[in-house]
């Protein structure tokens, strides 16, 4: 079975107003460090996705982050709001220094991709000209 470690680690930051970064993820990062907060949160969204929260976002009036909540929409996530920015990694790895694998580069970009093609306009279709 192939391994489903990153071979370059990635994480992916997504800010509250839709900014998205393929961010680093060594062996030495956080993700308290990634998300420049004090107590970051993990959150099991699926077998190989962990959302990792700012746990005092709310209490520092963080607004609500939409786009990780349309991203988690798509992934069938619990409908929770989550504020302030967040983190997606792979899964949470307990033995890991930095508590969870990395994402590959393709598995970040799966991530935004199921953003933009979840909120994209829908184009009609051209109609068919009948005489």
């Amino acid at each position: 079975m192939p391994s489903t470690k990153a071979v370059e680690p990635f994480a992916l930051v997504i800010q509250t107003d839709g900014w998205f970064e393929l961010a680093d993820w060594s062996p030495a990062t956080t993700a308290a460090a990634a998300l420049s907060c004090d107590l970051a949160h993990p959150v099991t969204i699926t077998r190989n996705i962990t959302l990792w929260v700012d746990q005092e976002a709310l209490v520092h009036s963080l607004p609500v982050n939409v786009p990780a909540t349309r991203i988690l929409r798509t992934l069938g996530a619990a409908r929770a709001p989550y504020f302030g920015p967040v983190l997606f990694t792979g899964r949470t790895d307990h033995l890991a220094a930095c508590g969870a694998d990395g994402l590959t580069q393709d598995q970040a970009l799966v991530l935004i991709e199921q953003y933009l093609t979840r909120t994209a306009i829908t184009i009609p279709q051209q109609r068919q000209r009948t005489r």
